[in-house]
């Protein structure tokens, strides 16, 4: 109860309790607020001390890599003692004690009794009475909060159940800083893994794409040597590598690491076409939306081939205008593509050599389907296919 003697009264006990009372109150509403767990156990010591008027107070960690209790936070001891000074968690030591049983420990009169050992820290500060309670944190013992006096007996069973509260408070709120570092900590793993990611993802696309530019650039050269029928079926081949290795090129680095912003693909690819005319222009007007890649790469594929089969078959010495045109329905169930020229029109549907197969072979990749529109001047195709995998990009 203190340090001084004092007389005993009903009113100096009631007194006392009322202050137990105001300081497990007030513990309550500020430890689980932005206290860190240092700031929260030399509070705690310090608040003991005050309200007991005992004038040495600490908490003892228990360290398991080291098998001893280290003496956290404290009030009223020599400098160097907090942070430093450790106690032994054998069964004759009054913090090893309460620390094996879960229970707490007082001792009236440490010189008095030779069930427990007097650890060398109390001796040199001259402590004879100790109360030891345990700290707990999810069912474990993380540790001891204990109060020392220089004279002996003077605590009671007012003074064990206001420790044992305080350390039941305080492992609460440790339990809550500690769950609240290891999300921080968690969160912050999870950031640097997030960009290692992106980082490896966006060299793995880069490389891709690299390698199907080689291709390319590889046949190239080989077309200059070969016959103009040989020639025109590795062209096509080389436009379809092309297409792929725009796909990769646009992938999105982040939580969506397999869309493709469709728009900018659209006109990435249709850029890329080399019509070999000046005299035809190729324009893009497109929705914006993302797309798995796994879908982009065919309906760029079927974009390519009409957009070719429009630069081959369908002008004359005038040249003209191939429009491509993506948009969604209004209810967003359906994304359809549009590639219509300005021509002298082609035959509908047109013969089903070997590139009509490979669109219609690519449009059952993604559950699409053709339809060759009739118009008055040049050609019209158009591709829909389902667009429940389509997502407008946000706009933050």
């Amino acid at each position: 109860m203190s340090d001084v003697p004092t007389a005993s009264t009903e009113q100096l006990t009631l007194d006392r309790v009322r202050e137990y009372q105001r300081v497990i109150e007030a513990l309550s509403r500020i430890g689980p607020q932005a206290l860190t767990a240092q700031q929260l156990m030399q509070h705690v010591t310090a608040q003991v001390s005050r309200a007991t008027m005992i004038s040495r107070t600490k908490v003892l960690r228990y360290r398991p890599e080291k098998g001893d209790l280290l003496v956290e936070a404290g009030v009223g001891w020599k400098p160097g003692v907090v942070g430093n000074a450790t106690l032994a968690v054998d069964y004759r030591s009054p913090a090893g004690r309460a620390f094996q049983t879960g229970a707490p420990v007082t001792i009236e009169d440490i010189r008095e009794t030779d069930e427990f050992r007097t650890p060398d820290l109390l001796r040199e500060h001259g402590i004879v009475a100790i109360i030891n309670v345990p700290v707990m944190i999810d069912g474990a013992t993380w540790g001891i909060l204990e109060a020392d006096s220089t004279q002996p007996g003077c605590f009671d069973q007012w003074d064990v159940s206001f420790l044992s509260v305080i350390a039941n408070i305080m492992g609460v709120c440790l339990a809550l800083e500690q769950a609240n570092r290891k999300h921080i900590e968690a969160t912050a793993e999870a950031v640097r893994q997030e960009a290692q990611f992106d980082m490896r993802l966006r060299e793995l696309q880069h490389r891709i794409k690299n390698n199907l530019q080689i291709v390319v650039a590889f046949l190239s050269r080989r077309t200059r040597e070969l016959p103009q029928e040989v020639r025109e079926a590795l062209s096509a081949a080389t436009m379809r590598i092309q297409a792929i290795a725009l796909a990769h090129d646009l992938l999105s680095v982040g939580r969506e690491t397999n869309n493709v912003a469709f728009d900018d693909y659209l006109r990435s690819l249709c850029a890329n076409i080399d019509p070999q005319r000046t005299d035809v222009t190729i324009e893009v007007v497109a929705e914006k939306a993302t797309i798995p890649i796994d879908r982009a790469v065919p309906a760029g594929l079927i974009v390519n081939k009409l957009v070719t089969n429009s630069i081959k078959y369908a002008f004359g010495n005038d040249g003209g205008l191939i429009r491509v045109h993506f948009a969604t329905s209004s209810n967003h169930s359906e994304a359809c593509l549009t590639v219509e020229d300005n021509g002298q029109g082609m035959k509908l549907p047109p013969n089903k050599g070997l590139g009509l197969s490979l669109v219609e072979g690519f449009a059952q990749q993604i559950q699409g389907r053709l339809e060759y529109v009739p118009v008055e001047t040049g050609s019209k195709t158009t591709f829909c296919f389902p667009a429940t995998m389509c997502a407008a990009p946000s706009s933050v």
